[in-house]
């Protein structure tokens, strides 16, 4: 058992590690592809591509407007990386474990919320300007769907991490 747990241990270090370096590489990219040539890439929208390219539409809006999707993949990534120094450290079954659950969960259902209500936005701009886009909502259902899930298993192992800790008093 020990065994197993400090194998565990280390590959949550080395996930973290790998975390840590592929999310430098992607910010890396992201900031190449916005400082030298002028795009913004964390953001798949027809409609904020047209309308970055667009001369009645300032890009420092835009850009504004995308900031949220940007911070809540660094929020997403930040949880992951404090989930797994956790988890490297043997506190499998901890309340932060727990905070850092809920955390990227809420951080994730916001993203998708923020993305798309933005798109929905982007794409009515864009017609109201040029006449000439479809605006349409999408609402990734399953999505969310997935990540309320993952949110109740949450909770249900907090629940069951609780009820064990006290059959451990009551012993």
């Amino acid at each position: 058992m020990v065994k197993s747990t400090d194998k565990i241990q280390r590959w949550c270090g080395t996930f973290r590690a790998a975390v840590l370096g592929i999310s430098g590489i992607v910010i890396s990219f992201l900031a190449y592809q916005l400082i030298v040539n002028g795009q913004v890439r964390y953001l798949d929208s027809e409609s904020f591509d047209l309308l970055w390219q667009s001369e009645q539409v300032g890009n420092g809006v835009l850009f504004a407007l995308s900031v949220p999707l940007l911070a809540g993949m660094l929020l997403s990534v930040y949880w992951i990386i404090r989930l797994m120094k956790l988890f490297s450290k043997g506190l499998f079954f901890h309340n932060s474990c727990y905070t850092c659950y809920l955390g990227f969960i809420w951080t994730k259902i916001a993203l998708e919320l923020y993305s798309s209500g933005l798109t929905f936005s982007l794409d009515y701009w864009y017609h109201s300007l040029y006449h000439s886009n479809q605006v349409v909502l999408k609402i990734p259902f399953g999505e969310l769907m997935t990540l309320g899930l993952f949110a109740v298993v949450a909770y249900l192992l907090k629940a069951a991490k609780e009820i064990e800790d006290e059959n451990k008093e009551f012993v």
